[in-house]
């Protein structure tokens, strides 16, 4: 039902590797497109508030959450991020270690104090100023915050009052935007680094229009029109630099509404093999820093001294796309969805448990 989110997952994903290798890896020109890839990332967040309101609005929004509920749900989401995290996180330490005291690279910043903080997933809970290690694992470590401690107390405050829940949280929403807007030359990578000034707004965002969802119904032409409101939203601050860094996320929430229902741009969305790149998209994210390191080594062994022109540009490109999409591919496969199916069939508090431990 939700094929489109699905797909745009994967547009998320590929807009944070564009912004990841064109600036770093190539001599092309900055382009504005990519020099904003990471808020890529902030389409994630909000995603991730829509799609947790919308499968479990039931579950949490209407009925009592039991602990055996909250459990389950805490299980579900450490069984989909948490095994390819820490599979990862295991490589990044032998390799670089390896890259700073053996093949003495310089450039290379190691953190030893950050290791358990990412191992725990608390590295970007304001626990230290450097990451280190999988960088863009940052953002699994915001979002292992948004569902611990997030999405339950929010479903809480809207069974309590739901008008007190709508004006608290676009209150916490537009009180967000209005400090970035006063903070001068604010780009949202650089002020939110730490997780939770970009995760909280965000996630509630997609909280918020996950029960939009839930409560009304729009027709193909109506959701079409609200995409392409959205998108000309985003466009128009863009190249009006309109305060675009702090206004994009509600133009963000406006194509995730629209896109979850039918629109006249299904076809670039929830195709077989979009989809199938929405579902490795996850570890497509995950994996892009070990595939940049790998596509740089390779590159500079087979075409040393051949960068510059636009066909090496093109050629480096597709390496370091190939090697990413390997990885990723690779990684869903044997790694993250069994992992995951494991890990929730062992860890699951099953219905007959519950009905035994209620039985006199």
């Amino acid at each position: 039902m939700l094929n489109n989110l699905t797909g745009l997952r994967f547009y998320a994903a590929f807009w944070v590797f564009l912004y990841h290798f064109f600036p770093v890896y190539t001599t092309l020109p900055k382009v504005g497109y990519f020099e904003i890839g990471y808020l890529g990332v902030d389409l994630f967040f909000i995603l991730s508030g829509f799609i947790l309101t919308y499968v479990y609005y039931d579950k949490f929004f209407v009925n009592k959450v039991s602990v055996i509920d909250y459990w389950n749900f805490v299980v579900k989401r450490f069984a989909k991020i948490y095994p390819l995290h820490f599979i990862i996180t295991l490589i990044f330490i032998p390799l670089l270690y390896g890259a700073k005291y053996i093949f003495n690279q310089t450039t290379v910043n190691i953190y030893s104090d950050t290791i358990i903080h990412n191992f725990l997933m608390i590295h970007a809970w304001n626990m230290s100023e450097n990451y280190s290690w999988n960088f863009p694992s940052w953002s699994i470590s915001a979002e292992w915050f948004a569902y611990l401690f997030l999405f339950a107390p929010l479903s809480f405050i809207y069974k309590f009052n739901k008008r007190f829940f709508v004006l608290l949280n676009i209150t916490i929403l537009f009180t967000f935007i209005y400090y970035w807007i006063s903070i001068p030359n604010f780009t949202m990578d650089r002020y939110t680094m730490n997780g939770f000034p970009r995760i909280i707004p965000e996630f509630i965002l997609g909280v918020l229009v996950g029960l939009i969802k839930i409560r009304h119904t729009l027709s193909k032409s109506k959701a079409t029109v609200v995409c392409l409101t959205s998108l000309s939203f985003l466009i128009i601050t863009f190249y009006l630099e309109f305060y675009f860094q702090q206004l994009c996320i509600i133009g963000f929430a406006g194509i995730i509404l629209s896109l979850s229902y039918k629109t006249y741009f299904d076809i670039f969305f929830a195709s077989k093999k979009i989809i199938y790149l929405g579902n490795i998209s996850f570890a497509f994210y995950l994996t892009q820093f070990l595939s940049l390191i790998i596509y740089e080594q390779l590159f500079n062994i087979l075409f040393s001294g051949l960068k510059g022109n636009y066909y090496m540009i093109l050629v480096q490109f597709v390496m370091a796309f190939g090697i990413n999409y390997f990885f990723a591919a690779v990684a869903y496969k044997y790694f993250e969805e069994p992992l995951r199916i494991f890990l929730v069939k062992k860890m699951k508090i099953s219905k007959e448990y519950k009905r035994q431990s209620i039985a006199p």
